[in-house]
């Protein structure tokens, strides 16, 4: 049996307006979407002990996301995308 595992309260809150938020997103959004809804049930599958966002950052980073449109929504979402060079300087 696998361990059971449950969300924080700001993990609860982070989905449900990035749910809300890639919704309305035109190019990407709805493919991001269902990203993400495969990105939880990865996570509630695993047997990893880890929280659902360092769980969904290492997904990202194995490249789970296979549409480079949603790869970029959900790599902004959490936090890995790359800062614009421009603004580096």
């Amino acid at each position: 049996m696998l361990p059971r595992k449950s969300m924080s309260e700001l993990e609860r809150q982070f989905l449900k307006v990035a749910g809300k938020e890639l919704a309305k997103v035109k190019t990407g959004g709805p493919t991001a979407l269902a990203y993400l809804l495969e990105m939880v049930a990865s996570w509630h599958g695993s047997r990893a002990q880890l929280g659902f966002h360092e769980f969904g950052q290492r997904w990202l980073i194995e490249g789970n996301a296979k549409t480079k449109s949603a790869d970029r929504l959900l790599r902004d979402l959490f936090g890995l995308s790359d800062p614009d060079p421009r603004k580096a300087a």
